[in-house]
């Protein structure tokens, strides 16, 4: 017969519940826990059995569990809080230079001379994290790779990457010239007489990087190493993985593999192409996928697809035209379309997020799963849209409505150079109050969960916050924040990354607080959180990540 003990708080409030009686492996004592659980909201300790948390309370009802061989960690009075949840994360498969915060033409093509050093002679040469800004009149042009690399081909991806320049080798290579017409739902930039400048939006960058070699598995294995490691170092627990792979290939079969050996470093949900014209069993395999791998390290379910492009390059759709321009942007399928797929995937019980920047792409996304509810029946459904930067007013409360989530990146309002001097100028200053705005989505109920959209982004946490809750630059700028009415609290910002974003990831049984019998996933950090003013948020470091009761991360020691 398997005896129950309760464990009851003396002091602190703890989730009772009855557990088997059998010591932890690991006790956490001596911490100061947010737990995230309204109805128990702080803790002195932690035990852990199994993966899973045992108790969560004081220090003596944890130590009552110590047995023969549990280990005991003193955590020093260290702040505990749930692990972080990254909702709209990306797996970088390729090796690339980096081009981000370049600043300059000149400092691109010197990063690109370093990395083309270290290559075979004739390779491509490729790198991502451009801004228009970075360029002369905002205005990226193939002249500049040319100059530097006359031989050889270059293909360098914005920071958002939806825009791509490429030299006139590279153009040449894929018969890409004045007569090359655009493709459906891209574009090629031209200048005199119809010759490409290069610069390649949307679908059209595919027209070159189609013939950039892919990576080998061994450089898959890599990239799945290091990232997952870097994402560990962050107190990232989860990801949610937004890069609508098709089940199949190097990505997949790792995936798959590290889940049956159990050695993942973090839990993976895994977004499946959201294509409207999907075949019956595309949608088979899909929903065989979500039973094959339920979790708790991999998970299917979710489908991702791509309604518009980004402000940036002029793509994202938008009610209005731009500023100065009579472009509303590029939405890539028609709303009947559009309509027919979301019902599609709704019925056969994915979940869809849809990437839906501009003011239109968004109405056009809540549309569609209005439209599927009307269909189908209300379900829990759980859709999604993806970034959501620039809403229109009206649409806010219908997130709450149709239960739909919001889906943002804290990160996304650094008002840097580019926010400054080409996003915000091309959106107008009435667009721009409202532009990554996290305080509307509060304000209007919607379940919102935050991401950082990586590699887009860095997928810093507490970076994260800090621009949540103050709307400034990691040096301060400007003073008092960028547009400061759209700044939320620390503790709303908390909460999107981790109760709110496992709810978006259909985790919150599991995830996303600390609560007896939950999974032992959480982050010890270097300050008190709540206690650090927000100007200085970016001081606190992540000391130990500790995901399904095992370290990922301990400072010091990855």
């Amino acid at each position: 017969m398997i005896r129950f003990v309760w464990v009851l708080a003396a002091a602190l409030p703890l989730v009772v519940r009855p557990v088997a009686a059998q010591s932890a492996d690991v006790v956490y004592v001596n911490a100061r826990v947010w737990t995230g659980d309204s109805a128990a909201p702080a803790a002195e300790a932690l035990a852990v059995r199994d993966g899973r948390l045992m108790a969560v309370g004081t220090d003596a009802a944890a130590r009552a569990l110590i047995g023969a061989s549990t280990r005991v960690i003193d955590l020093g009075g260290r702040r505990v809080v749930p692990g972080f949840i990254d909702a709209h994360w990306h797996l970088p498969t390729e090796s690339r230079a980096d081009l981000v915060d370049a600043g300059s033409v000149q400092e691109i093509v010197k990063r690109l001379r370093q990395w083309a050093a270290k290559l075979p002679k004739g390779t491509w040469v490729v790198g991502r994290g451009w801004t228009p800004t970075d360029f002369p009149q905002n205005a990226a042009h193939k002249r500049y790779l040319d100059a530097a690399f006359p031989n050889r081909p270059v293909l360098i991806s914005d920071r958002d990457g939806h825009q791509a320049l490429a030299n006139s080798v590279a153009l040449r290579l894929a018969k890409v010239s004045a007569t090359t017409k655009d493709p459906a739902q891209g574009v090629i930039e031209r200048g005199a007489g119809g010759d490409p400048t290069g610069l390649l939006k949307e679908s059209a960058r595919g027209l070159v990087s189609r013939l950039v070699p892919p990576p080998t598995r061994a450089d898959i294995a890599r990239r799945i190493h290091e990232e997952t490691q870097a994402a560990a170092s962050f107190g990232i627990t989860m990801v949610q993985e937004a890069s609508r792979r098709a089940p199949s290939g190097a990505v997949f079969d790792a995936l798959a593999d590290a889940a049956r050996a159990d050695t993942m470093r973090l839990r993976w949900y895994v977004s499946v192409p959201f294509n409207p014209g999907a075949t019956r069993a595309e949608l088979a395999r899909y929903v065989q996928l979500k039973a094959q791998y339920p979790g708790p390290w991999l998970r299917y379910g979710i489908a991702k697809g791509m309604l518009d492009g980004t402000v940036d390059a002029q793509t994202a759709a938008m009610l209005e035209p731009y500023a100065n321009t009579d472009a509303t942007g590029l939405p890539f399928w028609s709303g009947p379309v559009l309509n027919k797929g979301v019902a599609r995937y709704d019925s056969a019980g994915l979940q869809v997020e849809l990437h839906a920047i501009g003011d239109k792409a968004v109405r056009m996304a809540l549309d569609a799963y209005a439209l599927a509810q009307k269909k189908n029946g209300r379900r829990d459904s759980r859709h999604r849209v993806e970034h959501i930067e620039v809403p229109h007013p009206s649409d806010l409360p219908r997130f709450k409505q149709l239960g739909v989530i919001a889906s943002t990146q804290a990160i996304f309002a650094t008002p840097d150079v580019t926010t400054l001097t080409n996003y915000a100028p091309l959106l107008g200053a009435k667009r721009s109050a409202l532009a990554n705005n996290f305080r509307q989505f509060d304000d209007a109920g919607a379940r919102q969960a935050f991401g950082s959209d990586y590699p887009v982004f860095p997928m810093d946490v507490i970076r994260g916050m800090y621009t949540a809750v103050t709307r400034m630059t990691p040096e301060g700028t400007p003073r008092g924040g960028w547009y400061p009415a759209g700044r939320i609290t620390l503790e709303a910002a908390l909460r999107h990354y981790t109760r709110d974003a496992a709810y978006a990831g259909f985790m919150e049984n599991d995830a996303g607080m600390l609560r007896a019998g939950m999974l032992a996933d959480f982050v010890v950090l270097s300050e008190d959180l709540f206690s650090v003013p927000p100007a200085e948020l970016l001081r606190v470091k992540v000391l130990r990540t500790v995901v399904g009761g095992r370290d990922s991360y301990v400072s010091g020691t990855n």
